[in-house]
């Protein structure tokens, strides 16, 4: 009587997890069908499994009120500019650290139009290589969340196959040890499964704060502008 009850037990377990999977999908799909706010590149996306909305690309619009960069393309010309760059947007660099590498740059160019221009570029970059780094996040994200899909499904079959073995069981079959087989390979494949959905907050999580030091960068560059 035990086993049956920890069997039905493990089932109905299965069966919330791959429910709860699929309805996180679905949910993400039905925010997603709402209208976009202006200014922002968003998508829509089945796969997309965040609480955060899915931004495609961040524009210049969207993280500063200086001059438009979007179409800028040859800041990596400017190795000083491109040096920077890569140094700016690593997030082992404290904030304070970049705000005061910008401050440097920055007071070693003449004021007026050239230091505007250079700063102008160096945003640029930072804005290029943040969606660069944003864009393969945001696809590894929607990349976990299909791998997650299929496991929900596959926890399902396993469900439904213990519960068909488990009435085989009730009938007077001899299957306790293919039974205790396919729930070794479920437990295993659920602890697998809720493990990496507990990852799942702390990936969503990483667009966002890449989002947020592209903004302080865009406003430490500003202030240096005219």
């Amino acid at each position: 009587m035990t086993q049956v009850f920890r069997l039905f037990s493990a089932m109905a377990g299965v069966a919330c997890i791959a429910t709860c999977a699929l309805a996180i999908a679905a949910g993400a799909a039905n925010a997603e069908d709402k209208p976009a706010s202006a200014g922002t590149a968003e998508s829509t996306s089945s796969n997309w499994p965040c609480v955060q909305r899915k931004v495609d690309k961040l524009t210049s619009a969207q993280i500063w009120d200086g001059p438009p960069v979007d179409d800028i393309r040859n800041w990596w010309e400017d190795k000083e500019v491109s040096k920077l760059v890569r140094f700016l947007l690593s997030r082992r660099i404290p904030m304070e650290e970049a705000e005061a590498a910008i401050g440097k740059f920055a007071e070693a160019l003449p004021e007026g139009a050239e230091r505007d221009k250079r700063l102008t570029l160096l945003f640029a970059g930072i804005l290029q290589e943040t969606n660069s780094s944003r864009s393969g996040i945001v696809s590894g994200i929607e990349r976990f969340q299909k791998r997650q899909l299929a496991r929900a499904k596959t926890l399902e079959n396993k469900s439904s196959a213990i519960a068909k073995l488990h009435e085989r069981l009730a009938d007077g079959e001899k299957v306790e040890d293919e039974i205790a087989k396919v729930q070794k390979d479920y437990d295993w494949d659920v602890r697998v499964f809720k493990e990496r959905e507990d990852n799942l907050p702390l990936a969503c999580e990483i667009p966002v704060e890449i989002e947020q030091r592209a903004f302080g960068l865009g406003r430490a560059i500003r202030f240096h502008m005219s």
